[in-house]
């Protein structure tokens, strides 16, 4: 299995390599790129592959025309092996180059380092402020009668300590391994001190600068620092809760400063967390809110966390700072307005919580339109342009059970057999079968109904799916349709992609072991014995060893010429089992597979299934050409020994012993065979070729 997948992959890369000098893998984390550019998969053998590297700590594959299959199992050998954190070097080959990158290593981008340096500084501070102010209430109960106040913090005591600082470290009471997490500080023990002592005003107004602080660095950050700050500052005032957020905002007395920092803090915190944070402040610095624009404000972070586009994110914003700037506006909507844009802006913040809606979840309101059009058109026995549009449209949302059902039951009418065709329409098929998800169950149901007109629309999907579990369903029903599709097709073998070929080729032979008269397929099969791929030349060969004999030897011969040696095990294969169905070899096919042994191209295992495949003949040119194979004489006193035990060695003398026992001129062989008892090289168990099928 190994070797064959090895085989499999040098053949994939000649393909790729054809017109170019080289071929590139590249590894991210979780995907590919190659030649340079993102490879574009739906499915999660990629995904794993590049995981795999990436562990195997590989940053790049660099494939040279003209790689051997040697190389190709060098570098294989090497990637396969688990990584074991010692002197672990890649191997150096000629055409394939492996670049290690130590993952683990890896230096990110300044930006988002300094991002991460942001978010680090804001929790030092917050830490030394609940530090100094579980010390300073500790002085306080123990000195109280000395009657000290805590001085007014102001802007300038925020100092270089709210500044980023690369190389600071968590240090102090709000440090423990078992309670950190990824800034070092023990965040939870940090918060509930800080609960605490936000009553105090000059530590909420740090905590405030500490937070403005880390909003501003997003000016400089990229999106993923950006939406880092914008995280932790969520967290935060999450965790604080609105009482002690309530504070901070009050804690900032200055008008201007005051809507700066809500502005500042709503611009970096993700959309559908800024209406929150919004009215909370508001209700901190006790402002009425229009109830109309806090809806609408609502609707509106819903559609930017939907489409995830700049201009809505930017729309958003702006009205952000719009609404804190003229927050004061009375509300001039009745009661009952405000119920409806209540539930209105609940049930869109319900929806946007499903990430991924279904396809039913997602059918909108021209669905409906389409039912009603389709079943007024089934009971009034009326159609026309319209009621096909919708039949189709209603297919590729998933709904062509249904309208089956209702075809079903509006019986044998004009409009009910317009509404069958529409469902079954090449359009409607390949809507459905080529938009994915693919619900299974629809597809199906929907395959069932179709002919084998339907079978050109099937192959089109054949080669355009990538699902293979689609186009296994597909496969099967064309495998339904039996000879009626074979000139369809036939016609497709000419330009369509190999493995489209192969996939055709699989059903011709299908429908050949049933009726192997049938008429045009041996003229368009036999070229194919030459095809580029592998894959194809095996199941062309399937094909025409299935009929008459003359098509079967020909196709025989060529493919015992065939460089590749499961093309060649598939031809030795055939001449076996016809050999155990009492067919003696023919004398042309004997020449030709000694010399495939002689010339020694394939494998030992491949040769000792060809020498085992002479059984099924009986002539003194072979016997003697066997004792050939195991035996040799001495060059004094030219005595028959036998030679180094191999798998064809083996073989040749088992044939020799089964097929020539009662020959006289191998005698002497013979008597080599009797005296092999004692070495355990020679009792290899002589496997049939007849149970070595090729699968």
């Amino acid at each position: 299995m190994v070797l064959a997948a090895e085989e499999q992959v040098m053949d994939a890369l000649g393909a790729a390599l054809e017109g170019r000098t080289t071929f590139s893998i590249g590894v991210a984390r979780q995907e590919l790129l190659v030649d340079g550019e993102l490879h574009d998969s739906k499915g999660s053998v990629p995904r794993d592959l590049a995981l795999r590297l990436h562990k195997r700590g590989v940053g790049a594959l660099v494939f040279e025309r003209g790689v051997t299959i040697e190389e190709l199992r060098t570098a294989l050998s090497w990637i396969a092996v688990e990584p074991d954190g010692g002197n672990d070097v890649a191997p150096t080959l000629s055409r394939v180059h492996i670049t290690r990158i130590d993952y683990e290593h890896l230096v990110i981008d300044d930006a988002m380092r300094d991002a991460e340096f942001a978010v680090a500084s804001l929790w030092r501070t917050l830490a030394e402020l609940a530090e100094s102010g579980s010390a300073a209430g500790r002085a306080a109960d123990h000195h109280r009668t000395v009657g000290r106040s805590t001085p007014e913090l102001g802007p300038s005591d925020v100092g270089a300590s709210d500044q980023p600082r690369r190389d600071a470290a968590p240090t102090g009471a709000f440090v423990d391994a078992s309670g950190t997490d990824a800034t070092g500080y023990d965040t939870d023990a940090i918060i509930a001190s800080l609960k605490g002592l936000l009553h105090q005003s000059p530590i909420a107004r740090r905590t405030a600068v500490a937070m403005m602080e880390l909003s501003g660095n997003t000016a400089a950050a990229d999106p993923n620092g950006g939406a880092l700050i914008g995280e932790q500052l969520q967290s935060l005032i999450d965790r604080l809760g609105a009482s002690s957020v309530t504070p901070i905002v009050q804690s900032l007395g200055n008008a201007g400063e005051s809507r700066r920092f809500i502005t500042q803090i709503s611009d970096v915190l993700p959309i559908d967390a800024a209406v929150s944070w919004i009215e909370t402040a508001a209700s901190a610095k006790q402002q009425e809110l229009s109830h109309s624009m806090i809806r609408l404000m609502t609707k509106l972070s819903t559609l930017a966390v939907t489409r995830g586009d700049v201009a809505t994110t930017t729309d958003f914003r702006e009205t952000a700072r719009s609404l804190v700037s003229g927050w004061e506006l009375d509300d001039p909507n009745p009661e009952h307005h405000k119920a409806l844009l209540e539930q209105i802006a609940s049930f869109e913040r319900t929806t946007t919580k499903v990430k991924k809606p279904s396809r039913r979840d997602a059918v909108d309101r021209s669905s409906v339109e389409s039912k009603r059009l389709v079943q007024m058109a089934l009971e009034m026995d009326c159609a026309g342009e319209d009621t096909t549009a919708a039949t189709e449209a209603l297919v590729g949302e998933g709904a062509g059970q249904q309208v089956m059902q209702w075809v079903r039951a509006a019986g044998d009418t004009t409009t009910a057999r317009w509404v069958r065709d529409a469902t079954t329409s090449p359009r409607a098929v390949r809507q459905l079968l080529l938009s994915e998800p693919v619900d299974r169950l629809e597809a199906r149901a929907l395959l069932e109904i179709l002919e084998p007109s339907a079978a050109d629309t099937l192959l089109d999907v054949l080669a355009e799916s990538t699902t293979r579990g689609t186009r296994l369903i597909v496969r099967q029903r064309l495998a339904e349709f039996g000879d009626a599709i074979t000139p369809q097709l036939i016609a497709r073998l000419d330009d369509a992609p190999w493995f489209v070929i192969r996939n055709i080729l699989t059903l011709l032979f299908e429908f050949v072991a049933r009726n192997p008269t049938s008429g045009a397929v041996p003229d368009q099969i036999t070229p194919l014995l030459t095809h580029p791929q592998v894959q194809v030349r095996i199941e062309a060969l399937r094909i025409l060893v299935a009929l008459d004999a003359t098509t079967r030897d020909t196709a025989l011969r060529v493919a015992l010429r065939d460089e590749n040696e499961r093309v060649v095990v598939v031809a030795v294969q055939a001449l076996t089992d016809a050999g155990d169905a009492g067919a003696r070899l023919p004398s042309h096919f004997v020449s030709q597979l000694m010399a495939l042994v002689d010339a020694g191209a394939h494998s030992d295992s491949v040769r000792a299934r060809i020498v085992r495949t002479l059984a099924f003949t009986h002539t003194n040119e072979v016997r003697d050409w066997l004792v050939r194979r195991f035996a040799k004489r001495t060059p004094i006193l030219r005595r028959l020994v036998l030679v180094e035990p191999s798998q064809t060695a083996v073989s040749a003398l088992q044939v020799l012993v089964r097929i020539y026992k009662g020959d006289t001129a191998a005698a002497s062989a013979l008597r080599l065979a009797r005296g092999v008892g004692s070495d355990p090289r020679w009792q290899l168990r002589d496997t049939s070729s007849s149970v070595e099928r090729f699968t």
